[in-house]
């Protein structure tokens, strides 16, 4: 019998994500004995650290791939969008599972409509491109906030905030019961890239590559490739706000890329079409760089 050890971040978002994983593994090979194993990363320890300028690359990952690459784990389980474009050498995404919901979604206390918002709306969120987006439509007044979903939920329940935005991927994940949800629409709120993707992290030609390559999902990598992409182009850290989601279009790529100048003021955006998902990204990050005043 294989023994596989799954390295993982605590909180239940992280804990749900790796369980979906390992089913689906002992499914494909059951022979397959995996142990799940936590891992308390830089993210959370640091509760309190807004995403700035100062934070650090790979926040919510480094720790696991310290372990992945000490050989203590033979795979770990990321949301995806947390990993740092630059491969870290050694490891390998072996699989990108299919993917679950792109939207971002806005829970609120009272019921609102985005056709006729509330001015001063308190909106917790700490992403700079959810806070540009908003401002980019209503008027609200933005309060970052950390921690995990029940956490940041708990804040509108008790009177702190009037919403918070959320990734829609985590909330069908965890089959939250929310009274108030908006699914934002994408055309408008342009999600991160790599939103609702799961990375699956190996070291390279380990035997746990082959192992759980099983579970890669051919639409998945290629869209998520070519957001990814257009991301490592703007060669922006956490706190630049950019969005890109990309879509099937044919046997083509159609990617929608949103890049807002630093205090969010500003954007410049585009949606094009393309054969080779990395090209793509990478030829409207220049544009886009471009448009606003910042060439590569």
């Amino acid at each position: 019998m294989t023994l596989l050890r799954a390295g993982t971040r605590g909180s239940d978002l992280a804990l749900w994500q790796t369980r979906w994983v390992c089913e689906r593994l002992r499914a494909a090979h059951p022979s397959l004995r995996i142990e799940e194993v936590v891992i308390k990363t830089h993210g959370d320890s640091a509760t309190e650290q807004l995403f700035d300028a100062d934070w650090p690359v790979g926040g919510f990952v480094g720790a696991i791939e310290q372990a992945l690459s000490a050989r203590r784990i033979e795979f770990a389980v990321h949301s995806f969008k947390d990993l740092q474009t630059a491969a870290t050498p050694g490891l390998v995404v072996a699989a990108v599972p299919a993917r679950e919901v792109v939207y971002d979604v806005l829970v609120t206390r009272e019921l609102v409509e985005l056709d006729s918002f509330p001015a001063g709306f308190r909106l917790g969120t700490s992403s700079p491109r959810r806070s540009a987006q908003f401002r980019r439509f209503f008027d609200v007044q933005v309060v970052p906030i950390r921690g995990n979903v029940p956490t940041r939920v708990a804040k509108i329940q008790g009177g702190e905030l009037d919403g918070v935005v959320l990734a829609g991927a985590g909330v069908k994940r965890l089959a939250l019961t929310l009274d108030h949800v908006i699914e934002l629409p994408t055309d408008r709120f342009v999600p991160a890239p790599a939103q609702g993707a799961l990375a699956i992290q190996t070291r390279a030609h380990d035997a746990a590559q082959e192992l759980v390559a099983v579970l890669d999902d051919a639409t998945a990598r290629r869209l998520v490739a070519a957001e990814r992409s257009f991301l490592a182009g703007i060669q922006a850290g956490c706190h630049v706000p950019v969005a890109a989601l990309a879509r099937p279009d044919g046997s083509r790529v159609r990617l929608h890329a949103q890049l807002f100048s630093p205090d969010g003021a500003h954007v410049a955006e585009t949606i094009e079409s393309g054969d080779d998902p990395e090209s793509l990204g990478l030829t409207l990050a220049r544009r886009l760089l471009a448009e606003l005043g910042h060439p590569m």
